[in-house]
């Protein structure tokens, strides 16, 4: 095993977030219980016969989040409403309104439970060269493959390859890699809601350095692909309601960049621990602050709502969306009345 190389000192105004390892002399934290909805309104200026689309919006179960109940209500009552399961585990809700409307409202309702995530330090301290394909092992699922490869909004040659190169150097530890590529794209990239759309490529998103969480995303997984490592792009909330302090001491409590809206951030292959999560938009390692949705390649496979609307000519739309994820007292065990 090669020796790792020294991390380069952070600039003042590159502060890496502290990387969240398991340790016997921390206790464990309890899990933060969340009541979560998305309200997701279009209003037409004519009004539209039918609409078609499908939503990605039930939060999923994972190593770290546990879902208590999830509910999709739509407004007009939709002739269809029926789920899926994708490839990635990820369900969706599929829609038809086939009756005439000039507005369409999407709510989703759920609960969830989300527990504190702590990696082990040895496979955050190996080389990140040891966190590619070539080692991981027999077990590791054959899907995984499908994230070191481009895909349709992450292709291969871009500018990205400049920053994978700064992070990745020879020998470093992967831990110190992630905590440094989330710390870099928040540094050297602005937030700017109107800088970028849905259909911005990562070509423009590098060459502008303006954009929001989904194109921070897509820097942070293109960089790591371009390393060799096996990247994906996740989608889920934020905690609205204004924490009590900042994540492990990186960020001072309240609002978090991104928690009005859905949110989107990346997560990297680390043998040995599994996915790790990191939100460049926030500066931070993922914690008990986020709801996971779904994850994919890129955004192309998960965004929050799609569609097709079928209407007159000059049927334009206004879109509204409303976010709320807020704390609620976890329920007593069964037998047991709440204090």
């Amino acid at each position: 095993m090669p020796e790792p190389s020294p991390a380069p000192a952070p600039s003042a105004d590159r502060r890496r977030p502290l990387i969240p390892l398991r340790s016997e002399d921390v206790p464990a934290v309890e899990p933060v219980h969340y009541r979560v909805h998305h309200l997701t309104s279009y209003r037409y200026a004519k009004p539209v016969s039918r609409n078609y689309g499908r939503a990605h919006v039930e939060p999923r179960a994972t190593p770290h989040q546990r879902v208590l109940s999830h509910e999709v209500v739509v407004d007009p009552a939709p002739a269809r409403l029926t789920a899926h399961t994708d490839f990635y585990g990820n369900s969706s809700t599929y829609l038809l309104v086939d009756t005439a409307h000039d507005q369409l409202e999407v709510h989703s309702h759920a609960r969830v439970s989300v527990a504190e995530r702590r990696y082990p330090l040895e496979p955050m301290s190996r080389p990140w060269e040891l966190c590619t394909p070539e080692h991981w092992g027999p077990l590791m699922p054959g899907s995984s493959l499908d994230f070191v490869h481009p895909s349709p909004r992450i292709p291969e040659g871009t500018a990205a390859r400049e920053i994978s190169a700064e992070v990745f150097t020879p020998g470093r530890a992967i831990g110190e890699c992630l905590a440094d590529l989330t710390a870099l794209i928040h540094h050297d990239f602005t937030y700017d809601s109107g800088a970028t759309t849905v259909t911005s490529t990562l070509d423009e998103v590098l060459a502008a350095r303006h954009g929001v969480c989904q194109d921070f995303s897509h820097v942070g997984v293109a960089a790591a692909r371009a390393a060799g490592l096996a990247a994906r792009y996740v989608s889920g909330y934020l905690r609205t309601a204004p924490s009590a302090g900042g994540a492990l001491g990186t960020e001072p409590a309240g609002e978090m960049i991104g928690s009005a809206a859905s949110h989107a951030w990346l997560s990297v292959l680390v043998p040995g621990t599994g996915w790790v999560d990191i939100d460049p938009t926030n500066r931070t390692f993922v914690d008990q602050r986020f709801v996971t949705t779904a994850w994919g390649r890129d955004y192309a496979d998960v965004p929050p709502l799609k569609g097709i609307v079928v209407g007159p000519p000059g049927a334009t739309s206004t879109l509204k969306v409303a976010v709320g994820v807020v704390p609620e007292a976890p329920e007593p065990p069964l037998g047991e009345s709440p204090a």
